[in-house]
């Protein structure tokens, strides 16, 4: 004989807080169908020349063979999104966004066909038994809508972790999210240790500005592109610091050490005016002229 159940309030305060946290688990499975089933979402036409990269945050990221066809999509946002709530049967996309980052090959196995990993999940059988306990569960949402949404993400938890148990995914090395066997991290710790990563490195260029790639690979695992990517965005910030009438400050000599790579022993009054009249001109959008234009882009 099963284990009596729980009282409702006590039952409910321990289950509740499990679905809000399984739903990310059901976007990602979402985000596997609308893959799945983009050609016949928006058509071949459009299928042939736009591919979905990943949805984040009710954001769709799309890749399109030519920036014509970003171009032509922008005028068909409202109409897309329209196409693919209403498959979807839920509101998964409030916006598209364009991207360059191609999305990742879809896996061959050794018969030549292709692996799809929103058919294999869909493909999941889920016993009615659990069904029902999963059903039971929500007996208390009075709120007929919601509690389907709420069954289909449990359904579709249920589903991806059988897939994945399957596939021979492991808890994630920080947060235990299950992920693949080639990874240690999951998608999200990947992401946040890029972060990580990336402030590191603007945080060493801040202490020595001066300092170059061969420096701070030494220290900090990186390409010679971050690097540069995270001078110039100091750079930027630091710029909208400055005014233009007077660059006698601390923020136009960190720029400067920034900008040409000069430790401050080489540093003089007249390279600092000379480097800042340059980068007025390399970066115009970035300096803080008399009318208050400054540099938006949020920094954490």
């Amino acid at each position: 004989m099963s284990a009596p159940r729980k009282g409702k309030l006590e039952k409910m305060n321990i289950i509740l807080p499990q679905i809000v946290k399984s739903m990310v688990i059901g976007e990602e499975f979402s985000s596997h169908m609308v893959m799945f089933y983009w050609p016949k979402i928006v058509g071949k036409h459009i299928s042939d020349n736009v591919s979905p990269v990943k949805l984040e945050f009710k954001k769709l990221f799309l890749y399109t063979s030519h920036p014509i066809w970003a171009t032509q999509l922008s005028y068909m946002k409202d109409e897309i999104k329209n196409k693919i709530n209403s498959f979807m049967g839920e509101y998964l996309v409030e916006d598209l966004v364009f991207t360059n980052i191609k999305p990742e090959k879809i896996d061959v196995d050794d018969k030549g066909n292709e692996a799809d990993m929103g058919r294999e999940i869909q493909r999941m059988d889920i016993s009615e038994e659990k069904v029902s306990e999963i059903s039971r569960d929500l007996d208390e949402v009075k709120d007929d809508e919601l509690r389907k949404i709420l069954l289909r993400v449990q359904i579709n938890d249920e589903k991806l972790k059988k897939y994945r148990k399957n596939n021979n995914w492991h808890p994630c090395s920080k947060c235990n999210t299950l992920c693949p066997p080639e990874d240690q991290l999951c998608d999200s710790c990947k992401r946040n240790a890029n972060i990580d990563r990336l402030k590191s490195i603007r945080r060493y260029l801040m202490d020595v500005p001066w300092a170059r790639f061969c420096d701070i690979v030494k220290t900090i695992p990186c390409t010679a592109e971050e690097v540069n990517e995270q001078r110039i965005i100091l750079m930027q910030i630091l710029a909208s610091k400055i005014s233009s009438t007077n660059t006698d400050c601390m923020e136009a000599t960190i720029l400067t050490m920034l900008y040409k790579s000069v430790s401050p022993d080489k540093l003089t009054p007249e390279l600092r005016q000379k480097t800042i009249e340059k980068f007025k001109y390399d970066f115009m959008d970035s300096f803080a002229m008399k009318n208050g234009k400054k540099y938006h882009k949020n920094i954490k």
